[in-house]
Formats: structure tokens, C-alpha cells, sequence
């Protein structure tokens, strides 16, 4: 995210009203979309496919939006990062829980958050936002990597993945209302990212479905 710039009256008006409506469905959409991946750690308790970085680093990540939301004063995207933070710390929480490893995702995710201070301190707020926005790979990147491993990603929830690729999309668009580069960069990132997710459940749809009827 980038500060906004200094616009004429009637821009501002006009550009204004459909980013503001953007944001608020958005953030709707950025509420609920792990709720998908709670659910179905709960239900199944398997955790085949489901990334345990995705979601240390998502938590590390969605804290220093917060900051930089509250820093830049972009006031709407905040309701939606806090619940990020919170559903991926749930998410972290359901992984150990039900017996994946998260030392190591715990670690990077830590890594991530002193790099993230340390590089407010030296380089700025803009430059931070600039960095979050491309920070997608680092904790989406993880995810992809586990599906594209498993080979029957139970544990991975679709509609969590359908709901980041169109939270990629408005929050792409609310960037380029608000001329946000960082803005642009995450919500391209997400969607192209959670296309890359959905299409391995696509091709492993088959083995999924025998892996949930099949007797335990």
C-alpha cells in the first residue's frame, strides 16, 4: 500500500465511493475465507496438503498490514487483516493440534516478523508496504508446494482457496482506485497463487473423493 495521493475534488468523489465498496466486500470476503480450512480441520482432522508455514507466516504478514493500515490510515482495511491474524493463528493452533510439524513454520514465521520490523526501521512505511504486497509468495508460496506434493490433499479446504482468489481480485482493484501499487501487487499475487492451489485439487479431485469414503 502506498499513501494515497493528492487528487482534484471531483477524482477524488468519483473514484472514492466504488473503492470504498470494494474494500467493504473485500473485507467481508477476507473475513470468512479460512473459516473454510477451521471447518474442515475440525471435521477430518487431516492435515494432508495443508501448510502449516501458510499459516505462521499468513499470521506474521496479516500483523504488519495491520501496522502499515494503521501507519497509512487506510482505516477499512483493518476490520480485515485482524481477522486474518486471528483465523491464521486458529488455523496454526488445528494443525499442531491434530499432528503436523510447525517448529520449523513457527521459526520462519518469527524470521519474518524481525525482518519486517527491522526493515520499517531502516526503509519506511512505504517501503514495507511495498514488500508486504510482495510478500505473497512467502507464505502462499508454502502452500502451493504442499498441495502440489500430496498426493491426495485432504486437509486442504477449496473454498478457502476459491474465496483468497477472489479477495486477490477486489483487493487488486481497490489498489488501482486508490493508486495503491502495493495494493495491486497482493491481489494479483493471491488470485494467480490460489489458481495454482485449486488446480491441483482439481486434478486430485479423484483421490481426494476415495480418501473420504474409503473405511478408515
Amino acid at each position: 500500500m502506498a499513501r494515497r495521493r493528492t487528487r482534484s475534488p471531483a477524482r477524488s468523489v468519483s473514484q472514492d465511493q466504488p473503492a470504498n465498496l470494494v474494500a467493504v466486500v473485500a473485507t467481508a470476503v477476507t473475513f470468512v475465507q479460512v473459516v473454510p480450512q477451521v471447518m474442515r480441520l475440525v471435521r477430518l482432522k487431516r492435515t494432508d496438503g495443508a501448510s502449516p508455514a501458510w499459516a505462521a507466516i499468513g499470521m506474521v504478514i496479516n500483523i504488519g498490514w495491520t501496522a502499515y493500515a494503521i501507519a497509512e490510515e487506510f482505516w477499512v482495511t483493518i476490520p480485515a487483516v485482524l481477522a486474518a491474524v486471528i483465523s491464521f493463528g486458529l488455523v496454526l493452533y488445528l494443525l499442531w493440534r491434530n499432528g503436523a510439524e510447525v517448529r520449523v513454520a513457527v521459526i520462519a514465521g518469527i524470521a519474518v516478523g524481525v525482518a519486517s520490523v527491522g526493515l520499517q526501521l531502516v526503509a519506511g512505511w512505504t517501503v514495507l508496504g511495498t514488500v508486504l504486497g510482495l510478500s505473497n509468495g512467502l507464505y502462499l508460496g508454502p502452500s502451493v508446494h504442499a498441495v502440489w506434493r500430496s498426493y491426495a490433499p485432504v486437509g486442504v479446504a477449496p473454498l478457502t482457496w476459491v474465496l483468497t482468489a477472489g479477495e486477490g481480485v477486489l483487493w487488486g482493484y481497490y489498489g488501482v482506485l486508490v493508486e495503491a501499487i502495493p495494493i495491486m501487487v497482493y491481489g494479483s499475487t493471491a488470485f494467480l497463487l490460489a489458481a495454482l492451489i485449486l488446480l491441483r485439487l482439481w486434478i486430485t479431485r479423484h483421490r481426494i473423493r476415495t480418501e473420504l469414503t474409503s473405511p478408515d
